[in-house]
């Protein structure tokens, strides 16, 4: 599994979990951002943005699985806006 492929995955597990349980504020951060559709970085720092403030804003509403893998999806993204892998590939 690449960098991309992981961070959705990532991704989709928290939004599943928070439409099953109605967790609309984080879905309202998340959503407006994602999936970024064409690959470019200004998408991948919006969504970064986006998952940062629901990190900020929706903590405790968060379960303490969904904290750790949000913060896991923080820094894999970050990665990519700030090109700190080599492997980090925009291809998905």
């Amino acid at each position: 599994m690449n960098n991309i492929e992981e961070i959705h995955f990532k991704v989709n597990q928290l939004i599943e979990g928070w439409c099953e349980h109605r967790r609309l504020k984080p879905l309202r951060y998340i959503l407006q951002n994602y999936p970024p559709l064409s690959g470019l970085t200004d998408e991948w720092g919006a969504l970064l943005e986006a998952l940062k403030d629901v990190k900020g804003f929706c903590a405790k509403e968060l379960t303490e699985q969904e904290a750790k893998l949000l913060s896991e999806v923080i820094v894999s993204v970050d990665s990519i806006v700030y090109r700190k892998n080599s492997d980090s590939h925009l291809a998905g």
